[in-house]
């Protein structure tokens, strides 16, 4: 009989019909094979059934419930937009003190996406006192601390982890966006050495990028920008980009505007979209309007999945053109809010390109509202090229030439201009130097548009210690103030 880690092999080397034979085989011998099982349901992942692996996985916790089925079960809920069912695989594991350092740290990622933040947060600990020497566990914990405002200890810990693996570039990333500014001078030697020993494209991008965060500190511009460039030049051979398809999609969504829906709209839901580009000040926005009794959801994928946008912006419109015919997408839509809401509560969805979405989202849901955030255009367009986006992304493939991000301000307000004067009472234009120079009556007249009582205190959200990953972590866990407003402007040659 094949044993399972020849049919492993058999996956990854894609011989999947000799790996089906096999695990039927197995299965046909022992009907409670539970590794079979879970094998057949990876086999099935990898082929893109994913409901029919969902099911499998039933199957194999029915067998044998144990943790790792646990996981994987909800990591695939979470893939298929499925958080109600995330949640029930995972919540006998809350808490358990049994799970080893890697099932803690793959629980806690798990509840990150679910927005909990707390739960997170113990097992990352978890996961770290069981594995302190696990390279992945430690970054991840360190990270995590970051991002929940623990700053002191996650500089305390990405320098030990530097020291004892300084090639590890995710690492040294991590750390200059925290080292001291009188450690700039030994990071820069350290970074630049490292840069040198360095072959891979993404490691470079991450060294670059954090060699130009220690020249900041210096206050060395022209390093620092060209530091910046390098980061952006390392990696871009990967990032597939057409700034003609870009033109074109903008063309076809301002068509799009006069394009009816075939299909009922959702009168029940009322939520609140946050959109602009990146570096906006969107964060800030989604967590002053998180003070008033709103459920912030972050930056929510499901639509985009469900629309199939990918890196091809031909294919992309063709996807979002059908979508005003037939209601599926928006229908995923409904049904994951439904999910991820506590009871009736109007909620947050702060994905900056939904205004990609923005008429359709107008249009399925009449009583939608959307803030979208305008910044100077210079320092938006400065503040997306010092930013490191994941070379992944569908949406950010625009930001690594100054350019196209130039091209992509303009063609993306130019659109949301157009948008907003199709639905003048869903969507309000927020200027970021309004809301910070003046938040109290932009917040009051913005409230106002979104049939919110404004309150106060909303402009104290600084004090509670919100979970961000964002690019904006730093930002929110300051009082609002100006000192972004042209803080690049005639530093950088843009």
């Amino acid at each position: 009989m094949t044993p399972y880690n020849q049919i492993q092999s058999y996956i990854q080397q894609r011989q999947f019909q000799v790996a089906h034979h096999a695990l039927v085989a197995r299965i046909n011998t022992n009907a409670n094979d539970h590794q079979a099982y879970a094998l057949l349901a990876e086999l099935n992942m990898t082929l893109g059934n994913l409901n029919k692996a969902q099911k499998i996985y039933d199957k194999c916790l029915s067998l044998f419930p144990c943790a790792l089925y646990s996981l994987s079960a909800a990591k695939l809920a979470l893939f298929t937009q499925s958080p109600s069912a995330a949640k029930r695989y995972i919540q006998h594991l809350l808490g358990c003190t049994q799970l080893s350092g890697s099932e803690h740290d793959t629980l806690a990622n798990i509840l990150l996406r679910l927005n909990q933040y707390t739960d997170a947060g113990w097992h990352f600990n978890r996961a770290y006192t069981h594995a302190p020497h696990s390279p992945e566990i430690a970054i991840n914990y360190a990270i995590h601390l970051k991002m929940s405002g623990e700053l002191a200890q996650a500089r305390t810990l990405l320098a030990s982890l530097v020291q004892a693996n300084s090639s590890n570039a995710k690492c040294q990333l991590a750390y200059s966006e925290l080292a001291p500014v009188e450690l700039a001078p030994t990071r820069i030697t350290q970074l630049a050495t490292e840069i040198t020993a360095q072959t891979t494209p993404l490691a470079l991008q991450r060294l670059h990028h954090a060699l130009a965060l220690e020249y900041e500190k210096q206050e060395n511009y022209p390093k620092a920008w060209q530091s910046f460039i390098a980061s952006k030049q390392a990696i871009s051979a990967e990032i597939s980009y057409s700034p003609k398809q870009m033109t074109d999609y903008f063309q076809a969504l301002s068509k799009l505007l006069d394009k009816p829906i075939e299909f009922a709209p959702e009168r029940s839901l009322a939520p609140i979209f946050v959109v602009g580009l990146p570096r906006s000040g969107t964060s800030l926005m989604e967590q002053i309007l998180a003070q008033l009794l709103l459920q912030p959801l972050g930056e929510t994928s499901i639509l985009p999945q469900a629309l199939r946008f990918c890196h091809d912006y031909n294919s992309n419109i063709q996807h979002l053109s059908r979508a005003y015919e037939e209601a599926n997408a928006i229908e995923q839509y409904r049904l994951f809010s439904a999910q991820s809401v506590d009871g009736d509560k109007r909620f947050i969805d702060k994905q900056p390109f939904h205004f990609f979405f923005i008429d359709l989202l107008a249009k399925a849901f009449p009583r939608a509202k959307f803030v979208v955030m305008k910044r100077d255009r210079t320092d938006t367009c400065i503040a997306n090229f010092r930013q490191l986006y994941q070379t992944s992304s569908p949406f950010h493939c625009y930001s690594y030439r100054i350019q196209d991000i130039q091209t992509m301000y303009d063609d993306t307000y130019a659109f949301l201009q157009k948008a907003t004067q199709k639905h003048p009472t869903q969507i309000k234009l927020v200027n970021y130097e309004s809301l910070v120079e003046a938040p109290r009556l932009t917040m009051q007249s913005l409230c106002h548009f979104l049939e919110l009582d404004w309150q106060d205190n909303a402009l104290h959200f600084y004090k509670q210690g919100y979970y961000s990953a964002t690019a904006s972590k730093m930002q929110i866990r300051q009082p609002l103030n100006n000192s972004s407003v042209g803080k690049y402007r005639n530093t950088y040659p843009i």
